[in-house]
């Protein structure tokens, strides 16, 4: 086939497949790149008279290709435990399929998996001539190709034939996507997003290849795996669900209470200041109590503490977790200060013994959990409360109404060699959570931009808060200065706390609240339980788990296809919400947990046979788990409707 004729038949297949990126090519005039001939064949792209490959592109490729092949740089899931997979229903099925393992004498696994589904990451697409030679080394599922230079695009229709590639993958039921970011960080945000709806766990055993040295891709390659291993990290499980919903009840029919909800309310005056317990905190007290009479003080999880202990009541004091330890902190906290001065903005899924140290409480509704989705969904979803308390804090105070903002200790990571968090915290002094020396040794494996210069040591869980706190700020274009000496957070200014000037009136607090409130709806005790019914619930969850038998009825035995069981499980989650009235949210990470345990065993194992008996145990074990957690949420939901009625039959 000639070059003119190959690229026709590359074209219409592209603009098939890609029309936005086709509707992109040649707008911009005359080409500055040009194929390079031989024979009717493309063999080289010329760029302002200076060719790309310098010779014959194709064998450029196929020397590539095999060098690559020799030593391929591949992205792999080191152990279940590290990407959070474990509660104690994984516990029992790593137990399981570990039984059938030493049944057979395997004191190792295989460390890269074979025979599973996966993606093959490519950077650079040039004349394209690696992409068939990578697809049949790797036998991928799944292309994600990585090309920002549109001429580049534009020439490869003459010498790859697209359609051919692209039926590749097709045919092994994935597909190709194209990347065409320029920066690196959405080259990287739009693989992880391609990764993640194919199916995170499909990552497990990638292919990267970079095919020409540009930068912004040796940047890109470079943030990749810190990206997808964060990305990879399962979250949440079906006894964290029924913890939630078991507070949320008990917290709705203990006493009155305020709900903050994401509907926008009227611009508040006054300054809000968001504190953190991160090490900088030590250094801002000084400055806290120079303008304490003309802010807002809002805390977050353990900074109550230093800030009691050195003399600084918050007017709000917010909680995310639902964890038992989070009374400790607070007994610990209260130690130095009344807490009955101060109101509580807490998720409904807090632990009931929180809300009565308070004055009074402010509950709000959290994204993704069962607790919202099946009691709150006439309610408007606080969003950005997570991961930290601090993110729950300023999500609160814009749902408030605030728009100018300050954070202290809000460090978003440390320093070099510096200290984990504020010095009076738990961390440091009291030993209910992990100690001072446990966070030194933490491995911190991300580097960011420093508030004040240099760089900040962090890892997942607070760069997450860092990247919500700036889209707080741009979402709702907020004013914020950030007094943290920690990471960077876009979009808030950085000043030194000792630079702080509040040019306002003291704040009359009475009149704060008064003026407040109205904007609130108060619930009497079980009041906003009044229109749930519990008994629909109990009926939608035998349909949902009958529609789970009947599918996993339809996996062959010995199939071995661990794969495929994952994406029946995914299949039902994603249609539960219109069958089943959000009934999947008990059970979607455990459902996406388990699956993906069993493929990282599974297919690490090489013999066939053990293969298919590490799968019979599986799917019988997953069955017995399946049942388990239908009769525990049967009688999740009997329960919660008693303690319903009785509290509605108790306030009548």
């Amino acid at each position: 086939m000639t070059a003119a004729a190959l690229a026709e038949r590359s074209r219409v297949a592209f603009r098939g497949r890609f029309p936005e990126v086709a509707e992109r090519l040649g707008v911009s005039g005359a080409p500055a790149a040009s194929l390079v001939l031989e024979h009717g064949a493309a063999i080289d792209i010329s760029i302002a008279g200076r060719r790309v490959y310098g010779g014959d592109a194709a064998r450029f490729a196929a020397d590539q290709v095999g060098a690559f092949a020799k030593k391929p740089l591949r992205v792999f899931m080191e152990q279940p435990g590290t990407a959070g997979l474990f509660s104690d229903v994984c516990h029992e099925m790593v137990r399981v399929i570990s039984d059938v393992l030493k049944a057979h004498e395997m004191k190792e696994l295989e460390r890269r998996p074979s025979g599973n589904p996966t993606f093959l990451i490519v950077f650079g697409l040039g004349l394209g001539h690696h992409l068939k030679l990578l697809a049949e080394a790797s036998k991928a599922r799944w292309l994600i190709l990585v090309e920002p230079s549109l001429e580049f695009i534009e020439q490869s229709f003459g010498a790859l034939d697209w359609q051919e590639l692209c039926r590749i993958f097709e045919d092994r039921g994935g597909d190709v996507h194209l990347v065409t970011d320029g920066d690196p960080q959405y080259m990287v945000s739009a693989i992880v997003r391609r990764v993640t709806q194919a199916g995170i766990p499909f990552i497990d055993g990638a292919w990267v290849f970079v095919h020409y040295p540009l930068w912004s891709f040796m940047e890109a390659r470079t943030k990749l795996h810190d990206s997808l291993q964060y990305a990879f990290i399962n979250r949440g499980f079906f006894e964290d669900e029924i913890t939630m919903m078991s507070h949320a009840v008990a917290n709705f029919t203990a006493a009155p209470f305020w709900l903050i909800d994401g509907r926008p309310r009227l611009q508040r005056p006054e300054l809000a200041v968001i504190v953190g317990a991160g090490p900088s905190l030590d250094e801002s007290f000084a400055t806290l109590h120079r303008i304490r009479d003309r802010i807002v003080l809002f805390s977050g999880g353990t900074s109550l503490r230093p800030l009691l202990r050195n003399g600084l009541v918050p007017d709000f004091h917010c909680e995310i977790e639902n964890v038992p330890e989070v009374v400790d902190v607070l007994g610990a906290a209260a130690r130095f200060g009344d807490l009955s001065q101060i109101r509580l903005i807490a998720s409904a899924t807090v632990d009931p013994r929180v809300p009565p140290l308070f004055a009074e409480t402010f509950f709000y509704f959290r994204d993704s959990v069962s607790s919202t989705k099946l009691l709150g969904s006439a309610f408007k979803v606080l969003q950005g409360t997570a991961p930290t308390c601090v993110n729950t804090a300023a999500a609160a105070a814009v749902a408030l109404g605030f728009t100018d903002f300050m954070l202290f200790g809000t460090d978003c990571g440390i320093r070099p060699g510096g200290a984990h968090h504020a010095s009076d915290t738990v961390y440091r002094e009291v030993g209910i959570y992990k100690a001072e020396a446990d966070h030194r040794a933490a491995r911190y494996p991300l580097e960011v931009e420093g508030n004040f210069g240099g760089f900040v040591k962090t890892d997942w869980v607070y760069d997450s808060c860092r990247r919500m706190l700036a889209e707080l700020i741009r979402a709702f274009g907020l004013n914020a200065v950030n007094c943290s000496d920690g990471a960077h957070i876009p979009g808030a200014r950085a000043m030194v706390p000792e630079a702080v000037e509040v040019a306002r009136p003291a704040i009359d607090r009475d009149r704060f609240l008064a003026d407040l409130k109205p904007s609130f709806r108060r619930f009497r005790e079980g009041e906003i339980l009044a229109e749930i019914d519990f008994q629909m619930m109990i009926g939608e969850t035998k349909d949902f788990h009958r529609e789970i038998a009947r599918l996993l009825d339809g996996v062959a035995f010995d199939s071995a296809d661990f794969a495929g069981v994952y994406q029946v499980l995914m299949g039902v989650l994603r249609e539960g919400k219109e069958k089943y009235g959000n009934i999947e949210t008990m059970v979607s990470g455990t459902l996406s947990a388990l699956p993906r345990i069993g493929m990282f065993y599974g297919y690490r194992v090489a013999d066939p046979a053990i293969r298919r008996q590490v799968f019979r145990a599986f799917m019988a074990e997953l069955r017995t788990t399946l049942r388990a957690i239908e009769r525990r949420t049967i009688d999740l939901f009997e329960r919660l409707d008693t303690t319903a009625a009785h509290r509605e039959t108790a306030v009548a």
